[in-house]
């Protein structure tokens, strides 16, 4: 049996939660919407040299991994816009100083900062939302709290201290209570609602728009290359005198939606996913799935198999693939803030502030629900109140999870791509019953072709060599794209090695039954 054919037999079925936007494409359309820019000296070099030549004939040929692909490049939602801004704000600033002095500059310096916070704005439906509601919310409360300095603690010699103190101090008191009012219940029914991820989407070069254009650009490729692609590769591998064939699956995804669609930690450009087969002494042993930079080990008598007419369990398993994350599990699972995920430190802070927010503000939220929700919180768990695990069933009357904890929602109740038997038979859950509504129901693009398109990989020449970043570079590195199936990140001293489990799978799948072995 050749190559292609082992692939084949034991090729897997990947299931998706119902409001899943993105599934495995063919690398080569996402190319074509793609340009290359450069993050580093060595980059710029090489990216001058070989200016003329087309992304798809050049990307494998590159050597320095000082490089990124951005998808998603319509002008006002790309680094350009910044660029541009800059230097013209710096010409036109020059320009008004020339012409017109000191006052001049100081003006076209201020449109300058107008203009950019414009832009800023439009970029983002979040930071539209937020940031006028907040200014507004700020301008009110300065306006309704100034007249205590300017009129009730100075001497105001015109008015008389009975009047002011007897009949204007009440009647001030009295509006103060009701525009507080107003602007918190205005604050909680127009700012927090969109309030968590806005730290995250400010810092973030993969905005909710950005996803929603790639989302957009999915669907038109999808409407050329009808056909979910794996690419395959098999390595063989000897311990003693066993026999190991390791069948990898490879799936590229053009975008990570994880924010949007489960509140997870981050979005960003491109998606490289595996699933490997591993055959001992020619006999199926254990199935590998990715997870967050790691993956898992299953022991092949315990995996989900695909029933084919008959019923009877095939030899094509059966995976769970996240919403937004694309993260593979081997059951249909809803998983709270996932252990095997560990962003940085400053996008965890962000992360955190953003819930600890939002959950403060369910303390004078206008749903009585809501507030009793938090109360019970704080009363039952206060030792523990943000633990995790605490919070999770704060829900309310209309929707689901007013604490948004970041989830992994493997519920395979979705498109489901691969062998075709028995399919109602398979586990799943409902993704409804872990999702906003407006979540569960949002509009999706799905390959009309359920069977796999499988391309054999090829590791000496073209893409896979590439060893730059598939998606936008962001100084938050969990928001920057990933790199290849056969690279590791670059480092900072712009080396890149290989992964281990491209060059060494039975080295890999050692490293994770030890990883399994310490967890029970």
């Amino acid at each position: 049996m050749d190559d292609f054919q082992l692939l084949k037999k034991y090729e897997p079925v990947l299931r998706f939660a119902k409001s899943e936007r993105f599934f495995p494409i063919a690398v080569e359309p996402y190319l074509e919407e793609c340009q290359l820019f450069f993050s580093g000296a060595e980059g710029m070099e090489e990216s001058f040299e070989r200016a003329n030549e087309p992304l798809l004939e050049k990307i494998g040929e590159l050597e320095s991994p000082q490089f990124y692909l951005r998808f998603v490049n319509r002008f006002l939602h790309s680094a350009d816009v910044w660029v541009y801004g800059g230097v013209g704000a710096a010409i036109a600033t020059f320009a008004a100083w020339l012409l017109f002095g000191a006052l001049g500059a100081e003006i076209a310096v201020g449109a300058s900062l107008w203009v950019w916070l414009i832009v800023f704005m439009l970029a983002s439906p979040i930071r539209l939302r937020v940031i006028p509601a907040t200014a507004f919310f700020l301008s009110a409360l300065t306006l309704s709290l100034a007249p205590t300095y300017y009129v009730f603690l100075r001497e105001t010699p015109k008015i008389h201290l009975a009047v002011k103190y007897f009949i204007f101090f009440p009647l001030y008191c009295a509006l103060l209570f009701y525009v507080l009012t107003y602007l918190l219940r205005f604050m909680i029914n127009r700012i927090l609602p969109e309030g968590p991820g806005f730290l995250l989407d400010v810092f973030s070069q993969a905005t909710e728009k950005v996803a929603e254009e790639a989302a957009e650009l999915y669907a038109k490729i999808l409407r050329k290359h009808k056909q979910p692609t794996y690419y395959g590769r098999v390595v063989r591998q000897t311990a003693g005198e066993d026999r190991y064939v390791f069948l990898q699956y490879h799936y590229f995804y053009a975008f990570n939606d994880w924010r949007l669609a489960a509140n997870g930690f981050n979005h960003h450009e491109g998606d490289w996913e595996l699933v490997t087969v591993c055959l001992k002494n020619d006999a199926p042993h254990s199935l590998i799935l990715s997870q967050h930079r790691t993956g898992s080990l299953t022991a092949w008598e315990d995996a989900v198999r695909a029933l084919d007419e008959n019923g009877e369990r095939s030899d094509h398993p059966v995976v769970y693939v996240s919403l937004g994350s694309h993260a593979h599990y081997g059951k249909p699972k809803a998983i709270l803030l996932p252990e095997l995920y560990q962003p940085g430190s400053v996008q965890r802070f962000l992360f955190a502030l953003d819930n600890l927010i939002y959950y403060f503000f369910l303390l004078f939220n206008p749903s009585q629900k809501k507030r009793q929700s938090a109360m019970k919180g704080i009363r039952v768990n206060a030792q523990n109140l943000f633990d995790k695990y605490e919070i999770s069933d704060l829900e309310d009357e209309d929707d689901q999870y007013d604490v948004r904890l970041p989830m992994e929602i493997a519920t395979g109740d979705g498109f489901r791509a691969g062998f075709q038997g028995r399919n109602s038979a398979e586990p799943a859950l409902p993704s409804d019953n872990y999702l906003k509504q407006s979540l569960a129901d949002r509009r999706t693009s799905r390959p009309p072709i359920q069977l796999w398109k499988c391309v054999l990989l090829n590791s000496e020449t073209g893409w896979v060599q590439y060893k730059g970043l598939w998606g936008v570079k962001n100084f938050l590195g969990d928001e920057s794209g990933p790199p290849g199936p056969k690279w590791e990140r670059p480092k900072d001293n712009g080396d890149a090695e290989e992964r281990l489990r491209w060059s060494d799978p039975l080295a890999w799948m050692t490293s994770l039954q030890k990883t399994n072995n310490n967890a029970q």
